[in-house]
């Protein structure tokens, strides 16, 4: 009976001002304004999208038509994406080991990371072929210059058949190093000349390699990751036609990579609009339209990882993976929850490469095409990012391409600006990074990386210019901790006294929000028992090893006991030092004679670093 009084329902058309009033009433006091977003791109992402928001013009309905929004193939044509787990190992005999027992555990790649080998002209190809059918399982194998050069004439010394990519981008390579290749150089010239001997040799094999690593590891937003792909792909086209090439030629030749960010939707996205563009750069040289398509790979990106509680790498990866498959990419490695330690081991190697798996054995990702095709959100995002993506390429254009931007230090510059956001973000805890800035682990015994000294690479035939240099969200706050932890070590473990004044259902939220600032520098945080009377505070404070306190309380008890303690604690203790939890101007504080403050939005790391200076000074003398 109910079902069929609910086939008769009919439903009210929602207009937008009815969802506008629907979510007004539940936001209380709040704007709707507060729902919007604005991200590094300077796109603003609406809470609610609406039909009448589309270009219907520009979306496909189906992969391998169009302007490949969908996909570069039709439907029929390509499945899914290939498993391409770069393995690190400095032995070619344990290499070989560990490409086969991948093999047989899930990866349909042979992808490994040649920096890591001591003896690279020891990598054989032929070895690889008696036990894997490498025309049929692809290499992905990217370098810089000079490994590219040693695997290429590995290469050419061997009569096999091979298939996938290996492939350099010599422009992109020393960017950290503040190097560049110089265009009119002699290597530049060998490098083209290698090329072509691969090509002759392996013509199906992809030897030029678009980086976008780089520049993302440095912080690039999106517009910027894909006019620089762009004008990296232009760079190649025009520099092989001077060798001889046609555009189709060298575009055959061609493989993009990128890293893949923590914000899902605009890094899905990214790799649709990646296709469009690509497709107007394809028309622009007159490809024919059966050669457009360019294989897309992908990795996770070491931007958003910390060292600090590894685990939750995982889920960071696998989020990250997650966005690059549904955006369509065709080669995937997803980084180890430990790679920054740098070593990592069987059983984090075994979860990277069994993500992957999940979302093809137990999703069926691999079974369906753009399924984030049509939505209103992801389709405006996407129609976004093509036309700043776009302009953002153009303007690169108008500076004489890729090399000048670099030359100049322009585009380092832009980035530059796009980082120190992000950066700032994660300071002042608008951005959170689980493990890292909040609900940081107590005690908890973290895996630094080792620092190796890095060797200035051979400056001969390249430019110097400003270095584009590598960073991470989580870096200062893994410094904080470094620092904190040789305290301890030297009898001087950073502590700071928490002062609770009432009821604990009073003070709680102000000692919680204290500590776990404190926690992500790694200094401990000592909770008092909730105080109601001045003289129990003083001698709380007077009989405290520790002379650094914080007062934890609502407004109404700090009015009745904060100045009292200020001035006794400038009188009796006047090398402690008293912060106050809640945000206060800087004359409240002098009034109060109170030394600082904790406070949400505050930028924690300068109030950190100000803690660990003073204490680190104290050590020292």
């Amino acid at each position: 009976m109910f079902t069929d009084r609910a086939k008769k329902t009919d439903f009210k058309k929602a207009t937008i001002n009815d969802w506008e009033k629907a979510v007004q009433s539940s936001l209380k006091n709040a704007s709707l304004k507060d729902l919007y977003t604005d991200t590094y791109e300077g796109i603003q992402l609406s809470p609610l999208y609406m039909q009448n928001q589309i270009d219907y013009g520009r979306i496909d309905q189906y992969p391998g038509e169009g302007n490949f929004l969908r996909g570069f193939f039709p439907s029929g044509k390509k499945r899914g994406w290939r498993i391409a787990q770069k393995l690190k190992e400095n032995d070619w005999n344990k290499l070989k080991h560990q490409i086969k027992s991948s093999l047989q555990r899930g990866q349909d790649t042979v992808a490994f990371d040649p920096s890591w080998l001591e003896k690279l002209d020891e990598v054989s190809f032929k070895e690889l072929n008696d036990f894997i059918a490498l025309d049929q399982i692809p290499l992905l194998i990217f370098s810089d210059s000079r490994r590219f050069d040693i695997i290429a004439q590995n290469l050419l010394a061997e009569n096999i058949k091979i298939s996938g990519a290996v492939a350099a981008d010599i422009v992109s390579a020393e960017l950290a190093e503040g190097f560049i290749l110089d265009p009119d150089c002699e290597q530049m010239e060998d490098w083209i000349s290698q090329i072509k001997l691969l090509d002759s040799r392996f013509p199906q094999l992809r030897t030029v390699m678009v980086d976008i690593k780089p520049y993302k590891e440095a912080g690039a937003q999106v517009i910027q990751e894909l006019g620089v792909s762009l004008a990296l792909s232009v760079f190649y086209i025009e520099q092989m036609k001077k060798a001889g090439w046609t555009p189709a030629k060298t575009a055959s030749k061609l493989i993009f990579h990128f890293s893949i960010g923590r914000d899902f939707f605009m890094e899905l996205s990214k790799f649709r609009a990646f296709r469009v563009l690509w497709k107007t750069v394809a028309d622009a040289y007159r490809l024919p339209e059966d050669q457009q398509a360019v294989p897309v790979s992908a990795e996770t990106a070491n931007f958003t990882k910390s060292v600090l509680d590894p685990y939750v790498n995982m889920l960071r990866a696998g989020n990250e993976a997650f966005a690059g498959i549904l955006g369509g990419v065709d080669y995937l490695h997803v980084g180890s929850f430990d790679e920054l330690s740098g070593h990592s081991t069987d059983f984090s190697m075994r979860i990277a490469r069994n993500t992957q798996l999940l979302f093809k054995e137990e999703a069926f990702l691999d079974r369906v095409i753009d399924p984030a095709g049509g939505s209103y959100f992801i389709e405006a995002l996407t129609s976004n990012f093509v036309n700043e993506g776009w302009d953002f390429f153009k303007e690169i254009d108008k500076k004489d391409g890729i090399i000048e931007v670099l030359r100049e230090g322009w585009l380092q510059g832009k980035i530059k600006e796009t980082a120190v956001d992000q950066l700032k973000d994660m300071e002042t805890r608008k951005r959170s990074a689980v493990g890292v800035n909040v609900y940081a682990l107590d005690n908890e015994q973290v895996r630094y990386p080792t620092t190796s000294s890095s060797t200035c690479p051979d400056a001969e035939g390249k430019l110097k210019l400003e270095p584009l240099q590598r960073v991470r969200l989580a870096e200062k706050f893994e410094h904080f901790r470094q620092r904190s932890s040789q305290l301890s070590l030297k009898g001087k473990t950073p502590t700071i006294r928490l002062i609770c004044l009432g009821e604990l259902k009073a003070y709680k939220p102000y000692a919680d929000f204290v500590s776990g600032v404190l926690a992500s520098a790694g200094i401990q945080a000592v909770w008092s028992g909730g105080f109601n009377d001045l003289s129990q505070i003083k001698r709380y404070m007077l009989e405290s090893p520790e002379k650094d306190f914080c007062l934890c309380g609502p407004q109404s008890l700090y009015e009745r006991f904060a100045a009292d303690i200020g001035g006794w604690v400038k009188e009796s203790l006047p090398n402690a030092r008293l912060d106050i939890a809640g945000s206060m101007t800087e004359e409240e504080l002098a009034m109060l004679q109170i030394d600082g403050t904790f406070y949400s939005g505050q930028n924690i790391v300068e109030k950190l670093n100000d803690l660990l200076n003073r204490w680190e000074a104290d050590l020292n003398g």
